[in-house]
């Protein structure tokens, strides 16, 4: 018995690993989530919205177009397809 006393005696109490490891708030590096954004169509014939898009999803505009294609020319479908 006296090894199986040593043995508990080296595990440490969560308390002391919380106390000694917190948790980090990381609040502050998340995007946050705009639903509105979400929920717009992309209009590929407006060269404006084009280059829009284009730099936010780091692709071409020919791989916008067809990804577009694919999807259909919502955000959220566009962002699912791309694993954004």
């Amino acid at each position: 018995m006296d090894n199986d006393q040593s043995k508990n005696q080296n595990i440490p109490k969560p308390d002391g690993i919380s106390e000694r490891y917190p948790i980090e708030d990381d609040a502050d590096t998340l995007e946050p989530f705009d639903d509105a954004t979400e929920n717009r169509k992309i209009n590929t014939a407006d060269p404006h919205e084009l280059a829009y898009w284009t730099a936010q999803f780091q692709i071409s505009a020919d791989e916008l177009k067809s990804t577009i294609a694919l999807t259909g020319d919502s955000v959220r479908a566009v962002k699912k397809y791309l694993s954004i």
